[in-house]
């Protein structure tokens, strides 16, 4: 089966997410005043061809493309040109022939048999692999003793589940300003978490950091398929947040024939790479569901009751979320209910968090008021009192 000849509308939706994500995030990483070096990476682990056979742009693609429009606007705007590293590996010999040639007609040329530059966009450096993931990725984390990665963003695309084994992400994620976006793949995890063949079931126990199967195998029998895979999203969800240094994981569920196929899991430390990434997951909401949970609390929320009602109906819920977390309390700033928002909530802070204040001001639940000049407005040292 040639996975490049044409893009399937459920994977669209996939490399929209990553597209929508990835400049918005190196312009966080490199015009962060404490990032003195102005570097980041770009890891695509299982980089394809970089353009299907319909002409339409694969990950590997999206990813540095966005890396010479950030390169344009950071030039246009006279800002540090931007250290970016792109690290691209496939392992299939003809697809990475492909993905060479394909990178070369941008206008990068080789440098040795991996390595690729540009005269036009002379900060920007490509390494490209042909290995197995294993082993390209081990060798990125191999960095040494006392040593950690410059910051980064790396995507996972793997076509089933016996190339992803959990601890490279355990690893990967003790890094500081580390981000993971990687494709779960359900459908097949599903299938095989219960297969008899002993070889099979290590396999999947690998893939998701698990010991063994034989407890997940118990929890899911006789559930129905939502029950089961609310379940193994918990299960996957959990092992990130208390087997790695990430702090929040969001998910996002990606259906083919009212079945889901994939499951995208982002990972991150970064409260701000979280907010990003809502921000650009509820862009995407109307294809798929997606929860949010964290290391201290799992919400757990019904998106087929979200995704029925209209906008009005998210801010009214999130009104009321707010003043239930925040009643009877002082002095509370906008930042710390923008916080509370991020993280306990399944909303995006633009369009919701403001309105949702206007709607408990005019219902007299927030008063007193400080550090704003005019009313109706809520910068984020503004602070109130909840009655």
């Amino acid at each position: 089966m040639n996975f490049f000849a044409e893009l399937q509308d459920h994977s669209e939706v996939k490399l929209s997410i990553l597209e929508n994500y990835t400049i918005p995030w190196m312009r966080k990483i490199i015009l962060n005043p404490f990032n003195k070096s102005k570097r980041c990476l770009l890891i695509d682990g299982f980089a394809g061809t970089g353009i299907y056979d319909d002409n339409r742009k694969g990950s590997s693609m999206i990813m540095v493309e966005a890396a010479m429009d950030f390169y344009s606007q950071a030039v246009k705007n006279g800002w540090d040109e931007p250290d970016i590293l792109i690290y691209l590996n496939e392992l299939n010999t003809d697809n990475h022939k492909s993905l060479i040639s394909n990178i070369e007609s941008l206008g990068f040329e080789s440098m040795d048999d991996k390595w690729f530059s540009s005269n036009d966009f002379e900060s920007i450096t490509i390494m490209i692999e042909n290995k197995a993931f294993e082993e390209f990725f081990d060798e990125i984390l191999n960095i040494g003793e006392g040593k950690t990665l410059i910051p980064s963003f790396c995507f996972v695309d793997p076509f089933g589940f016996s190339q992803t084994p959990f601890r490279l992400f355990e690893k990967y994620l003790k890094n500081e300003n580390s981000e993971l976006l990687i494709n779960f793949i359900y459908e097949h995890t599903n299938r095989f978490i219960t297969h008899p063949n002993e070889k099979v079931r290590a396999r999947i126990s690998t893939h998701m950091g698990l010991v063994g199967l034989n407890d997940l195998s118990d929890k899911v029998s006789g559930l129905d398929p939502l029950e089961r895979k609310k379940v193994i999203i918990e299960t996957y969800t959990n092992n990130i947040l208390n087997e790695t240094d990430a702090v929040h994981v969001k998910h996002f569920d990606i259906k083919k024939n009212r079945r889901t196929k994939m499951i995208l899991f982002y990972a991150t430390k970064n409260i701000n790479g979280l907010k990003l990434m809502k921000e650009t997951m509820w862009k995407h909401d109307e294809t798929g569901l997606f929860t949010y949970d964290d290391k201290q609390q799992m919400v757990q929320l019904d998106f087929e009751t979200i995704l029925s009602t209209d906008k009005q109906m998210h801010i009214n819920l999130l009104s009321e979320a707010i003043y239930n977390n925040f009643s009877k309390r002082k002095n509370i700033s906008c930042e710390h209910i923008e916080v509370f928002t991020i993280i306990e909530t399944i909303y995006p802070l633009t369009n919701f968090v403001k309105p949702a204040l206007k709607i408990l001001e005019e219902q007299g639940k927030i008063t007193n008021f400080k550090g704003r000049k005019k009313i109706k407005t809520y910068p984020a040292k503004t602070r109130m009192d909840f009655n």
